[in-house]
């Protein structure tokens, strides 16, 4: 499965990973099912990992990317206080278009969305982030993003 969607920390954190090839409709179905379905378990997230560290290729337009950004902005009305971190550090062979529009997605998160967005080139450097800022923010220590 190239999108997998994890719930962590009891429900306090979510991780969306993607992995190989992702197509427009694809990333569209998976967003809009984990993001407007059941809104109450959102309100809970203090945080959202976005991990494309094992993305080889993804094949969206840029209509896609202006439509994520907008169902992300959208969904962050319903809990504005997330942390988002979005890792862009891709497989090695991936494409300079690839981390061109996860860079151009990242962009647009920041200006639509109410979330605190922060994009890295690893996985433990977002996982650090993400830590400082829950704890400073929520108050919540020892997270496992498990």
């Amino acid at each position: 499965m190239p999108i997998e969607i994890i719930d962590c920390d009891n429900g306090i954190g979510n991780i969306i990973v993607t992995r190989g090839m992702v197509t427009d409709q694809e990333l569209i179905d998976s967003l809009e099912r984990h993001l407007t379905h059941d809104k109450e378990k959102f309100k809970k997230y203090k945080y959202i990992l976005f991990d494309h560290t094992a993305l080889a290729k993804m094949n969206i337009t840029n209509e896609t990317v202006e439509f994520i950004a907008g169902l992300c902005a959208d969904t962050s009305r319903v809990n504005p206080d997330s942390i988002v971190a979005m890792v862009t550090n891709v497989t090695y062979g991936a494409s300079v278009d690839l981390i061109k529009r996860i860079s151009r997605l990242h962009e647009l998160f920041i200006y639509r969305s109410c979330w605190e967005t922060r994009l890295f080139r690893t996985k433990p450097q977002a996982v650090r982030w993400i830590k400082e800022k829950v704890r400073d923010k929520f108050k919540i220590d020892n997270l496992t993003f498990a």
